[in-house]
């Protein structure tokens, strides 16, 4: 019987899509110990520490005599006995009596140096990797930008230090048919007004000016698929490592004839940033 083909679920701004035919997570076990949640990856550490623990606890048990202290063919002191030797713990209530038991407790105490090294460095590299410092608006607006229709989508930052030499992409999924009848897709990039941002540390509204004839407009009247792309990138200061966000708006998060509201106010000589009406919009009056 055949294998169905893997389905890997890809997380594009937010929004879903599934690769069929893509290779198992098995094939890159690093890449798939990364991406999970941490319960998860909580849960598979104690099930691989569980399972060592009662492999060898199987061999001790299996070893009648072998272990000062344990009962002959106990399951429960063979498995306590190797979490103490996995640990390198050594309580001394129990100890391998024999050449053979010396033996099999060296082995288990060499894979607990590789188990702890592993869990280590996957633990470090967990907490270490870049996390995303951008929050997008929800929607995307068309509206008005110093009296000409634009294109515009708003990013803030959500870490107390800026974020420098942000940069800025935008591209639509332009969908085209050939005179053959197959349909070709293709990002297209979207000319932004400004694409860097020499020190992002409240909020950016990224404008894209469009004219009449607009392909994006006719993409949003159409039929066809319609897909937005925004991703900003930069180098987070404290951390000296890169930072990155992006974000996808299908046809039904892009709002004609709106705006976003103002939430920048300056009171007494502070500058305030309202996040909580990050992702609101009003319409254009007239």
């Amino acid at each position: 019987m055949a294998r169905k083909p893997h389905r890997q679920i890809v997380a594009l701004g937010g929004s879903p899509a599934i690769k069929i035919g893509a290779p198992s997570p098995m094939a890159d076990l690093y890449y798939w110990v990364m991406e999970m949640s941490w319960p998860v990856f909580g849960l598979l550490v104690a099930f691989l520490f569980l399972a060592v623990n009662i492999v060898f606890g199987l061999i001790y048990a299996a070893m009648p005599g072998q272990v000062v202290n344990a009962a002959p063919h106990s399951l429960l002191d063979g498995f306590f006995f190797s979490v103490d030797t996995l640990g390198t713990v050594g309580y001394g209530v129990m100890a391998p009596a024999t050449h053979a038991a010396h033996a099999v407790a060296s082995v288990e105490i060499l894979t607990g140096l590789f188990f702890s090294a592993t869990m280590t460095g996957f633990i470090f590299a967990r907490l270490a990797r870049p996390r995303e410092s951008l929050a997008f608006s929800r929607v995307a607006v068309i509206g008005r930008y110093e009296g000409k229709r634009a294109l515009m989508v708003r990013v803030a930052s959500i870490r107390s230090r800026p974020l420098p030499d942000a940069q800025a992409q935008m591209s639509f999924l332009e969908t085209r048919r050939l005179p053959d009848g197959r349909t070709f897709r293709s990002l297209e990039p979207v000319p932004l007004m400004r694409d860097r941002n020499p020190m992002l540390g409240l909020s950016w509204t990224l404008v894209h000016l469009m004219e009449d004839d607009s392909p994006i407009l006719a993409s949003l009247a159409g039929q066809e698929d319609f897909m937005l792309i925004v991703s900003i990138g930069g180098v987070d200061t404290l951390l000296a490592s890169p930072s990155q966000g992006g974000n996808r708006y299908d046809r039904d998060h892009v709002i004609v004839d709106h705006e976003f509201v103002d939430i920048i106010s300056n009171t007494d000589g502070v500058v305030r940033l309202d996040m909580t009406r990050l992702h609101d919009t009003v319409p254009i009056e007239g």
